[in-house]
């Protein structure tokens, strides 16, 4: 039961890493305040729990 388990997690892994795309926004901050260098990277990570 627990090699069931296991190969289901991995395939489960492999699948999702394989359907992920990376997405990319520019967004337009204006005249809003701001602090640190304009060029500072940001990444944005999503964590979803699907019940």
């Amino acid at each position: 039961m627990k090699q069931v388990f296991a190969v289901m997690l991995f395939l489960f892994v492999v699948i999702s890493a394989a359907a992920a795309e990376e997405k990319r926004f520019t967004i337009s901050v204006g005249d809003s305040p701001q602090k640190g260098p304009k060029d500072a990277s940001v990444t944005i990570i999503e964590f979803l729990d699907f019940q």
